[in-house]
């Protein structure tokens, strides 16, 4: 796994011109950026008084599409300069900074949330740690009847992964973790979840996550 700090000090540097490299970015691994945000926002049937936690909130361009008041909005992020970014967009909306790879952030929050959304993030954890971070999240933060919402760089299957892999192999980063459906359903059912995906673009998909419990 990537070290936490050069990471958090790529998004940094990276938080100044992230807005303006997604609106004109065709190419892995945001192919298609726009349209899965739109399938992501579709998916999570916002109401009107939901509160939402958006994990890996950067800028807030996810958060801009909710349609709540911003003081339903709550958001998580390791990269301070990122929250800045997101606090401008929303000022009155809840941001924290946290690390996920690291002990006390469940602590951060003390609340309960009828969405848990998180887009483009999670690509950043190994399998095992994904699906931990999931599970605490549900246990600790989900309201009874909630859902978790992930938009990521992903894959139907197996031989869908390793056919990107080779279409992609220019820009295919090694210190990542892309997702892929077939390999994690099972796993993800056994943590005590229900999965349901969909592949909106050629290297990303939303997956539909109800907490049922160990």
């Amino acid at each position: 796994m990537p070290h936490t700090n050069q990471r958090k000090d790529l998004f940094d540097k990276w938080a100044g011109t992230y807005d303006a490299d997604l609106r004109g970015e065709e190419a892995f691994p945001f192919l298609g950026y726009d349209a899965v945000l739109q399938s992501f926002v579709k998916r999570a049937e916002i109401q009107p008084a939901h509160r939402v936690l958006d994990v890996g909130i950067g800028t807030g361009n996810l958060a801009s599409r909710l349609n709540i008041p911003d003081e339903q909005i709550w958001g998580l992020d390791f990269s301070s300069a990122m929250l800045e970014k997101a606090q401008l967009a929303h000022p009155g909306a809840h941001l924290v900074q946290a690390d996920l790879t690291r002990e006390g952030w469940l602590e951060k929050l003390d609340s309960r949330f009828d969405r848990i959304l998180s887009s483009y993030t999670f690509h950043e954890f190994p399998d095992a740690v994904k699906v931990e971070i999931l599970k605490k999240m549900a246990s600790y933060w989900l309201k009874e009847g909630g859902l978790i919402i992930i938009g990521d760089i992903s894959f139907q299957n197996l031989a869908d992964y390793h056919s990107a892999q080779e279409r992609f192999a220019a820009w295919w980063d090694g210190d990542e973790y892309y997702w892929c459906a077939e390999a994690l359903s099972d796993v993800l059912c056994q943590a005590g979840f229900s999965m349901y995906y969909e592949q909106v673009s050629a290297c990303a998909g939303i997956y539909q996550l109800t907490w049922k419990g160990c």
